[in-house]
């Protein structure tokens, strides 16, 4: 029976002068820099911290500084790795596996020229080994008399859910208010002279605040439709885990044969062989999670290729997940067009989870009006039809 009274809406959350919503790598260390540059932070997540389906969800990402003559990709990272190596020793499992990374190939190669430019510029080390170099160190690994490898000895592997759910429990700890809904999409006819005044979840409760951070992953178009409607690409992506042992393996680094690569077993998992090509568009929310017979055939064929003991190993474990993808690959980072208090921030393109410090910076730094959005991460930069130019 109606007890006849009116149900008022929640008065709105007030008091931060940050919200960033979404709560995976690039949120997450958005929050965690602008809660030391003192900023009043909200971070606000439809599930939580690097949860399943999101991209930042998975077990492992690898952390290498070789991007061509993407100069700015290779600072990125080689600041990054810092930042992921004083996490993992102040967490009491780790962080980053510093396996080092190597890129098997033929040449010539002018990925691997402009890299090997890039980082002796920059002062980061690398190293060249030819097919003989490589059969002793690695003797699990069938090398061709004209292959040679680029290693990166200080890149490795990265525990991404892990690392995520890490610096999130940091922020707890430190008063930052973590908060659990579903933003309901922006427009710029919601703002008011020019700013959003608040975001509103599906729920109805109104969190207000100074400025907004959006880092949505898969889901930034629909959030912010205005920003990124026709420039976010999602794609299905297939990793399968051998029954491996690590020691098995020997001294394998992360490794790289383009386009598949992976890792020897960490921490138990099972050895790691993923396909970078671009997979068929996905639903983030509804889409099928199950890998294909046909994607475990093409990671055997591979292995029977290049690591041909491995090749019948036992599959452990399978994951789907998305790369969502800018249309060349740089990352979105810009103001939202239409609220000038609000910032876009994703794109990660299957190669942002390493750059997660570096891009927390530079997002705290466009917040506090320390720097200006830089050419590459425009938003008006974005064109609608895809044409990968990162690796």
């Amino acid at each position: 029976m109606a007890s006849g009274c009116t149900t008022l809406a929640p008065p709105p959350r007030k008091g931060f002068d940050v919200v960033v919503i979404g709560a995976g790598v690039f949120g997450i260390w958005t929050a965690y820099k602008l809660h030391l540059a003192g900023r009043r932070v909200a971070v606000i997540d439809a599930v939580g911290p690097a949860h399943s389906n999101a991209s930042s969800g998975g077990e492992s990402r690898v952390t290498r500084c070789g991007y061509g003559d993407k100069e700015l990709y290779s600072e990125w990272a080689w600041r990054s790795i810092s930042e992921w190596q004083m996490l993992s020793a102040r967490t009491g499992l780790p962080i980053f596996h510093p396996l080092g990374v190597l890129w098997v190939h033929t040449p010539p190669s002018d990925l691997v020229t402009a890299s090997a430019r890039v980082l002796k510029r920059q002062n980061i080390p690398f190293s060249l080994l030819d097919a003989d170099a490589m059969r002793q160190r690695y003797p699990v690994m069938r090398v061709g008399p004209n292959e040679v490898g680029f290693l990166e000895p200080a890149g490795g592997a990265l525990m991404a859910r892990r690392a995520v759910q890490s610096l999130a429990s940091e922020l707890r700890a430190s008063g930052v208010t973590f908060l659990s809904g579903t933003v309901a999409p922006i427009r710029r006819e919601q703002g008011e002279q020019g700013a959003l005044r608040a975001i509103t979840t599906q729920s109805g409760e109104r969190i207000e605040a100074e400025q907004f951070v959006f880092a949505c992953g898969p889901w930034l178009d629909r959030v912010c439709p205005d920003a990124m409607a026709r420039r976010l690409f999602v794609t299905r992506q297939e990793v399968f885990f051998f029954s491996v042992d690590a020691g098995a393996t020997g001294a394998l680094p992360v490794w790289a044969d383009l386009p598949f690569y992976g890792l020897p077993s960490l921490e138990g998992r099972g050895f790691k062989v993923a396909n970078d090509t671009h997979g068929p568009r996905m639903d983030p929310d509804t889409g099928d999670r199950r890998a294909s017979a046909a994607g475990e055939e093409a990671a055997r064929a591979f292995l029977a290729r290049r690591f041909p003991t491995l090749a019948k190993a036992p599959l452990s474990e399978t994951r789907v997940c998305q790369y969502e993808n800018s249309a060349n690959g740089d990352f979105v980072i810009d103001r939202h067009p239409g609220l000038d208090n609000v910032w876009v921030v994703g794109g990660g393109s299957g190669h942002g989870f390493k750059h997660g410090p570096a891009v927390g910076s530079h997002v705290a730094e466009l917040v506090t009006g320390k720097a200006k959005p830089r050419e590459p991460f425009l938003i008006a930069s974005k064109p609608v039809q895809q044409d990968r130019a990162v690796q």
